[in-house]
């Protein structure tokens, strides 16, 4: 089985438990004076603005210059920095079963932190999603926006198990649709796919959705081919998975699971590829690469995880039972590829989205965090931002697959994605351009969620709080 597939079947959960710090409470009015505006959604870059938040609404963007602050404001002095819409991570795991514990502390203040206001959360324990959400809402704990599938569809291993807990075990067409409209009753905002769903399964699932108005997204479940995933209109595709092999020569030998990564590699046909992703683009099949997580477990073996600087948000759990046994399953398969061939492999993988995104077929970031080995909630998805420069978005394009693009996808242009009046206050101020440098995501001086501010001083506390957790976790 080729990486893309094989990295990602062992990939898609993550889990949470006691308290948290409760998010400080909206300010009457909070102006943030001075800024320089990078809107994404308009593709625009406004000087020396005044933006002003009532509540949680943006209330106007206007130019400083003749602009006077209400009467107790809090202003902001933002001469210098740039203002951003808040970020969305469109592929994480939040709770999943009890595989990593401490995420309510650990792994949503973590977003927040980074200045990830938003989260698409891709398979997950749907009664303590739910109960996080609300919470967040009412500012009673700190964490992001959320649109949730609760648990995955997907079939049995050989050996009569499901391969991760959150997953609803699906067998035949009327169990599918059976798991469906139960989902839909337990009130969530799409359905998931795994990767072990047998074809027709799939596709009555897929069906169902449909019917049920709910979106369906995920992986190419491995019996079924990308253009039949296309077909069947689910809206997004995860890891690129499909797309290598829809592209191969070989593809029959892959869906038969005959597959390998050399095989994938050599057998790769241009033209066909060419239609292939002239159809995705026609369909607006969104893309969710998460490139962070392909690098990472592509040349996991090459990593120094004993030294990685972030470490001391991690509880000891993590790393020593749920990522050590995912490194464990992997690394046998891993070693079997040399090097240089998974070299080759990643370089293709950033080749992809840029020949992907140059025909048209949109995109979101996305990360796996925290399932993904050290693929750390929030900043990963700097990260990523990161790969998708790499791969050839310009600066502003992958601004937009964060912030404008999950708009789109989700129908919530009219409230996020945007500076401007009348949109949702997810925000987040940095100290340096990121159109010049995308690294400059990562240097934030304030985020404000739901119009809740945090200053620099507010974040920091946050991060201390986070390492006090993964600490207490070890205990």
């Amino acid at each position: 089985m080729p990486i893309s597939r094989l990295l990602f079947a062992l990939i898609a959960f993550s889990l949470f438990l006691p308290a948290s710090t409760a998010q400080p409470k909206p300010a009457a009015t909070i102006v943030i004076a001075h800024a320089i505006v990078i809107d994404p959604g308009t593709s625009s870059v406004r000087k020396d603005q005044a933006v002003v938040i009532s509540g949680d609404h943006i209330i106007s963007v206007s130019d400083s210059a003749t602009f006077h602050a209400p009467k107790n404001a809090r202003v902001i002095d933002a001469t210098g920095q740039y203002l951003i819409p808040g970020l969305w991570d469109m592929h994480v795991h939040s709770a999943f079963g009890d595989w990593f514990p401490g995420g309510r502390d650990i792994i949503l203040p973590l977003f927040i932190a980074n200045g990830v206001t938003g989260v698409r959360d891709m398979g997950g324990d749907l009664p303590v999603l739910s109960k996080w959400r609300s919470q967040i809402v009412h500012g009673q704990i700190v964490g992001p926006s959320m649109v949730i599938s609760g648990p995955m569809l997907d079939g049995y291993l050989p050996d009569g198990k499901l391969r991760f807990p959150s997953s609803v075990p699906v067998t035949t067409p009327a169990s599918a649709v059976a798991a469906v409209d139960q989902l839909k009753k337990q009130g969530v905002d799409f359905i998931k796919v795994q990767s072990v769903i047998s074809h027709d399964a799939y596709l009555a699932a897929a069906a169902e959705a449909h019917k049920q108005g709910l979106p369906i997204v995920g992986h190419v479940p491995d019996k079924v081919r990308i253009k039949e995933v296309v077909e069947a209109g689910q809206k997004s595709i995860e890891h690129l998975m499909g797309i290598f092999e829809g592209c191969s020569t070989e593809e029959d030998k892959f869906i038969q699971g005959q597959g390998n990564l050399k095989l994938l590699l050599t057998t790769q046909d241009q033209p066909g590829c060419d239609s292939l992703i002239k159809l995705l683009a026609q369909n607006q099949t969104w893309q969710v690469p998460t490139l962070a997580w392909q690098r990472g477990g592509t040349f996991l073996d090459q990593r120094d995880l004993k030294h990685d600087p972030l470490d001391k948000y991690v509880p000891a759990y993590w790393r020593e039972v749920t990522w050590k046994r995912f490194t464990d399953q992997m690394m046998p398969d891993l070693l079997k590829d040399p090097l240089a061939l998974r070299q080759e492999y990643f370089t293709r993988n950033l080749q992809m989205v840029g020949s992907m995104h140059r025909a048209g077929v949109p995109f979101m970031a996305g990360t796996d965090a925290a399932p993904g080995v050290y693929i750390m909630p929030g900043f990963s998805l700097h990260d990523e931002l990161a790969n998708f420069v790499e791969a050839g978005f310009t600066p502003m394009e992958s601004l937009q697959t964060a912030t404008s693009n999950p708009a789109k996808f989700l129908g919530r242009e009219a409230t996020m994605g945007s500076i401007e009046a009348g949109k949702i206050a997810d925000l987040v101020l940095l100290g340096a351009n990121p159109l010049n440098n995308i690294r400059n995501t990562s240097k934030i001086t304030a985020v404000i969620a739901h119009g809740r501010l945090f200053d620099r001083a507010a974040l920091d506390h946050l991060l201390a709080n986070v390492e006090t957790a993964a600490k207490r976790k070890q205990e």
